[in-house]
């Protein structure tokens, strides 16, 4: 790891412990992450901060077989690296729209290949959602000032994101993943 991922983790890991507010969450060392599957023959290695939501993502089934999956809200602990390490090169993170999970996947990318298969706006097409409106929710205090650390920390975030999602984050809004898998059968 080179000195520029050291200070990207540090950073994150810091900002964590100074703002640990329920949005950025650290779990006690004590509390075990949801892992299902077998990481050391899984061909597609999820990690999720919402393992609850995992059933309802489409396109999800169209990833190698078989899957091993991790669970935690908020920054991984140490030891849920060598699971989601595993032996598959073919390694996904689902999450929200917003400035916690997008440092988490930053955070894990630091330490190995991930890719961002989290709501942005291809995740929000696949699900037919187009009441966008209705799903967003207006960033905390702690979330709204860490927008500005996403360019230095996570410098394609727009990117991983796209245009629509992007500017729900700059104007003060989040995306989490139950919003963006309501069934849009259902009226409101």
């Amino acid at each position: 790891m080179n000195q520029a991922s050291q200070n990207r983790i540090d950073e994150i890991e810091a900002w964590f412990h100074a703002n640990e507010d329920g949005e950025f969450a650290i779990a006690p060392s004590d509390y075990l992450s949801i892992r299902i599957g077998n990481a050391t023959t899984a061909r597609t290695i999820v990690y999720t901060t919402k393992h609850r939501c995992l059933s309802r993502i489409r396109n999800l089934q169209r990833m190698q077989e078989p899957m091993a999956i991790l669970g935690r809200y908020g920054l991984p602990a140490n030891d849920d690296l060598t699971f989601v390490c595993g032996s598959s090169p073919n390694r996904i993170f689902v999450g929200d729209c917003d400035p916690p999970d997008i440092l988490v996947f930053t955070w894990l990318r630091e330490h190995l290949p991930i890719a961002w298969h989290g709501v942005n706006d291809d995740f929000l097409k696949s699900h037919g959602i187009s009441n966008l409106d209705r799903i967003q929710i207006p960033l905390s205090a702690s979330e709204l000032e860490s927008v500005s650390m996403l360019p230095k920390l996570c410098p394609d975030y727009r990117e991983l994101l796209g245009n629509y999602c992007s500017s729900v984050i700059d104007a003060g809004f989040k995306i989490e993943l139950e919003g963006a898998i309501i069934d849009t059968d259902v009226e409101t």
